[in-house]
């Protein structure tokens, strides 16, 4: 039988954990300050524990702003905080005209957190074996149904923009504006317990006097930190990347993300640990929704502001790279239509995420993203009846059960 522990214990276990995250990004702040006084290296390493720090601070202030608050624009507003560190990053790139790293951290971020949701089977699985039991299936909420649609609209939207070399701003307004019908629809799905674990948690137990000026005060000053230091420390892992022969867009594309996506992916464990898979596999959904409609929808407005046409180009290694990242989200809708997980997807998708993170070639993720499709494909196929509860979702407001 699991031990609980006293509630003083929880109170400074949680606590502590913001306490660490503070310093953390305060001491990207400070490094940041100090500017060409520090070695390159060790600012990439210092600014990166600093957002880090921040994003650990953003996840947990969004994880407790969703039962605080309440309404269609703060539920926009928490999904925004929640992938700020890399929407910053990556909007930065397309305002200064960097477009050959536009997509690095879209695409890697969205790769890793759609990978981790179709195998989080595995991880139950594992963690049931160290536990000595065995877990009951993952299976999503009826509503979840609206993240599953939103990824095939933008998944079918995003072929166009492969086959066309661009990203313009018509695109950019469709998928703000897929965002923000997305917003809306989430708002009327039926209550569900809101996914507080931790940290978040330690928030909700605070007197209700303070839980809303705590949040709104921890979200702030997060995101405060992370607007400061995001760019500069993209930068610092640019420079040392090129001061060590390494190919920058693959370090955009890999480090960055992990860890800007660090605290979700905690908090998923979190939840399968706490015996809560299935919310923690609607977390990851709910950011990759965010992350191909508001990430991907910024970008051309990002580019024309700072100077650029309406139209972002893309060049032949980033059409493969959003190619190959359109496959794997196609195949994650395929895989969770059924609302039921299954671990010979979870498998294969982790064999075909680690092999192209091992051979980073533009062969290996083609290749990667064919076989992906075909699988989606198939699926997809066998699967048809799921489409009608799919779009019912995404069309009205109502539980698309009924």
């Amino acid at each position: 039988m699991a031990r609980t522990l006293p509630r003083s214990t929880e109170t400074t276990a949680w606590r502590r954990q913001v306490a660490i995250a503070a310093v953390f990004a305060f001491g990207g702040v400070l490094i940041h300050a100090a500017g060409p006084l520090v070695p390159v290296p060790l600012a990439a390493v210092g600014l990166g524990a600093g957002v880090l720090g921040a994003s650990f601070m953003l996840a947990w202030a969004a994880d407790a702003g969703e039962a605080v608050f309440s309404g269609g624009l703060v539920l926009a507003a928490v999904a925004l905080v929640g992938v700020l560190p890399e929407f910053v990053i990556e909007v930065h790139f397309a305002y200064v005209q960097q477009a050959e790293l536009v997509t690095a951290n879209l695409t890697g971020a969205t790769r890793l957190l759609l990978t981790c949701a179709v195998g989080l089977p595995l991880l139950v699985t594992l963690q049931g074996r160290r536990a000595g039991r065995d877990d009951e299936p993952i299976e999503l909420a009826e509503p979840r149904r609206l993240e599953l649609a939103v990824l095939l609209v933008s998944a079918v939207f995003a072929v166009q923009v492969v086959v066309r070399g661009s990203l313009t701003v018509v695109d950019g307004v469709v998928l703000l504006t897929l965002y923000l019908l997305y917003a809306r629809r989430v708002q009327g799905t039926p209550d569900e317990e809101p996914a507080v674990v931790g940290v978040a948690a330690g928030l909700m137990s605070l007197p209700p006097q303070y839980r809303r000026p705590a949040v709104a005060g921890l979200l702030l000053t997060a995101a405060g930190v992370v607007l400061l230091i995001a760019n500069p420390f993209a930068h610092a892992l640019l420079d040392t990347g090129t001061m060590l022969g390494m190919d920058p867009y693959l370090l955009i594309q890999s480090v960055v993300p992990a860890a800007t996506e660090a605290p979700e992916m905690v908090v998923v464990a979190v939840l399968v640990v706490n015996r809560r898979p299935a919310q923690g596999l609607a977390l990851l959904l709910a950011a990759s929704v965010s992350q191909w409609t508001l990430g991907m929808g910024a970008l051309p407005i990002a580019y024309l502001a700072g100077g650029g046409g309406v139209a972002l180009p893309l060049a032949g290694r980033e059409q493969v790279e959003l190619g190959f990242t359109t496959a794997l989200t196609f195949f994650v809708v395929a895989a969770l239509a059924s609302l039921r997980p299954a671990r010979v997807d979870a498998v294969l998708i982790a064999v075909v995420f680690v092999i192209q993170l091992l051979y980073p070639t533009s062969f290996t993720r083609f290749a990667a993203g064919f076989v992906l499709l075909v699988f989606a494909i198939d699926l997809l196929v066998a699967r048809r009846r799921q489409f009608r509860p799919m779009f019912r979702a995404l069309r009205s407001a109502k539980n698309p059960s009924t």
